[in-house]
């Protein structure tokens, strides 16, 4: 993944890119009038289409704050945070993206502050260049701790728990002297001055042992560039100013099914299927018993009138095989010979069974029914005599729509 330094630059409201070979010295300061830092839309005419880049924020477009919260919980910390850093920001708190990286100890919490609008700008300009953003990394954060890194006209400052910045050569003195009379004189530590040209580091070395004698345990010069410890730094893992809001959307990538896959989603088709037509079947069965268990019981109950249903599967069982009686094997041998005389001389299209009961103290098959004439009611009791029964018509009525009737049909009629 490619790397390269941006800044925002207040006065053209634009940003800048500067591209770096790692392992190789550049002074941005002197670059830019060598026309070495680029305006974005310059630089990303050039770039390919989704090209995946991370950015290193210069020093100037943000602040680094250590907060020290004592009793605040981690999950606490984002609703803590603004009402500990609102009075010593210059613009409204909500204009601010804060983001924790770090801390000293239980309580000390490294707070990095950059203006909303600033990253928005940056990531609209990467969309309108079809560039992918995966990491925003603070320039400071690239240098050893509890070090001071020449680079250019300018000092970057990392002392954790108290100061990190990017310092103009000019106003180190002056920002060292803020740092000093916040530090602990219980907490000295050794701080490490790092440049290319010793003499320069051994001179500030001198002012810091002079003027703030007793504040850093020991000061040590050590001959090294930024650009040697920013490539050190990003070959591990570096802190994300991309959180919240501007973290970057990872993109799916389409990737070859495996062979198996069309045949394991037509099985679970399949097997869903199967589940359901199964299940509706089911259904379908169980209301198909319902609706025969009720209308059995309808017709156990006109048959045998005010006799008691406890059992009716055993019940119907030995009315239909017989119990002993010559009635209740009657019954069914009615039924079967009045329903074959009404077969005979389509009687089926003039005579019609309303209900039908079946008394088994004198065993007598009693038929309520309807003609069209009385005439079609003889024929009919005429067909069931001719089946070797003894019938009576017992009651018969005329109206305007025809005859009812009712025929006792037994051995005693």
């Amino acid at each position: 993944m490619e790397t390269v330094v941006v800044r925002w630059n207040v006065e053209l409201e634009t940003w800048f890119v500067s591209s770096f070979v790692p392992g190789q010295v550049k002074d941005p300061v002197a670059e830019q009038g060598q026309n070495r830092w680029l305006a974005f839309d310059e630089w990303a005419t050039e770039q390919s289409d989704l090209s995946q880049l991370r950015f290193i924020l210069q020093g100037e477009n943000y602040v680094c704050r250590w907060l020290t919260l004592p009793g605040v919980q981690g999950r606490h910390l984002p609703k803590a945070l603004p009402f500990a850093l609102e009075e010593s920001l210059i613009e409204d708190i909500s204009h601010y993206h804060l983001v924790t990286a770090g801390k000293v100890g239980k309580f000390t919490h490294r707070v990095y502050c950059s203006l909303v609008d600033n990253f928005n700008r940056l990531l609209e300009a990467c969309d309108h260049h079809h560039i992918q953003l995966r990491q925003l990394i603070p320039e400071t954060s690239l240098i050893p701790d509890n070090s001071l890194v020449h680079d250019g006209n300018f000092w970057l400052v990392n002392i954790p728990g108290l100061g990190e910045a990017k310092i103009h050569e000019s106003a180190l003195s002056a920002y060292l002297e803020g740092l000093c009379n916040d530090l602990d004189s219980e907490s000295q530590g050794t701080l490490t001055l790092i440049d290319t040209n010793l003499d320069t580091a051994n001179l500030l070395k001198t002012q810091i042992e002079s003027n703030f004698a007793g504040i850093f345990k020991a000061v040590n010069v050590q001959h090294g560039s930024f650009s040697s410890l920013r490539n050190t730094a990003l070959a591990g893992k570096c802190c994300d100013l991309l959180t919240a809001e501007f973290r970057p959307v990872e993109a799916k990538k389409e990737s070859i099914s495996a062979w198996w896959k069309p045949i394991a989603v037509l099985a679970a088709c399949w097997c869903v299927f199967s589940f359901t037509e199964i299940s509706l079947e089911n259904k379908q069965l169980i209301a198909q018993q319902k609706q025969v268990k009720s209308e059995t019981i309808a017709l156990y109950k006109r048959l045998f009138p005010g006799e008691r249903i406890r059992f009716l599967e055993r019940q119907i069982r030995t009315k239909v095989k017989g119990d002993g009686t010559q009635a209740n094997a009657g019954v069914i041998v009615m039924l079967s010979q009045a329903s074959k005389a009404l077969q005979q001389d389509n009687l089926k299209q003039t005579v019609h069974w309303q209900s039908f009961r079946f008394n088994d103290r004198q065993n007598q098959l009693v038929i309520d029914l309807t003609a069209k004439t009385l005439a079609q009611l003889q024929s009919y009791k005429a067909a069931l005599e001719q089946q070797g029964l003894v019938v009576e018509i017992a009651q018969a009525t005329n109206d305007d729509k025809g005859v009812k009737g009712r025929l006792k049909i037994g051995a005693s009629a």
